[in-house]
């Protein structure tokens, strides 16, 4: 008893840990310190944060603290993405949907977006409904049903509305405006 007790408080006093180091990292990133701030994110990433990995993504995203490198932002976009996050969901979306990294997929675009959407990130479903249209009735019924079946299995969500995260220079931070108690529209800072 005495056993679990003590792992009990060891994870309760590593998480308030991890939490100080992701803002830490955060901080730095927004300071300009990018080398700092990846060291920082980077372990917390690799430990299967989300946060972290998404905020690492932008940094290779930006080639800021890092070499910039396309395929690697990608992978950490999805690693987050795969989590529940949907502004990676989203992020991961434009990378097939421009072909940036990687070659142009609307499909695998449209499953990016359909997961961002469901999210509720506020820019995903005018870029989904615009992949939906480029492609063949076929394709649309079973990457929506792949984006139906991930959702099932994870339903679990998160996105930055409430949380201050960081946005490629590239790509426009969205702004959540509320039109009711639970409907918003999207805009840009």
């Amino acid at each position: 008893m005495k056993r679990i007790v003590a792992i009990l408080a060891l994870l309760f006093w590593l998480q308030p840990a991890q939490a100080g180091e992701l803002a830490q990292g955060l901080s730095a990133y927004r300071a300009g310190n990018y080398g700092v701030a990846v060291a920082l994110l980077k372990p917390l990433a690799q430990a299967g944060d989300p946060w972290a990995q998404y905020s690492l993504a932008v940094a290779y995203d930006d080639g800021l603290g890092v070499p910039r490198n396309f395929k690697l932002a990608l992978e950490w976009y999805k690693r987050a993405g795969y989590q529940g996050l949907a502004d990676a969901q989203y992020m991961a979306g434009r990378f097939y949907g421009n072909g940036r990294g990687v070659r142009q997929d609307p499909a695998k675009a449209l499953f990016w977006f359909e997961l961002a959407a469901a999210g509720g990130f506020p820019l995903a479903p005018l870029l989904r409904d615009q992949h939906y249209n480029q492609l063949k009735e076929a394709i649309r019924l079973r990457v929506s049903a792949e984006a139906t079946e991930w959702q099932a299995r994870n339903p679990q969500q998160m996105n930055c509305k409430f949380k201050n995260c960081i946005y490629p220079k590239w790509t426009k931070r969205p702004m959540w405006f509320s039109i009711g108690d639970d409907q918003y529209y999207p805009g840009f800072q």
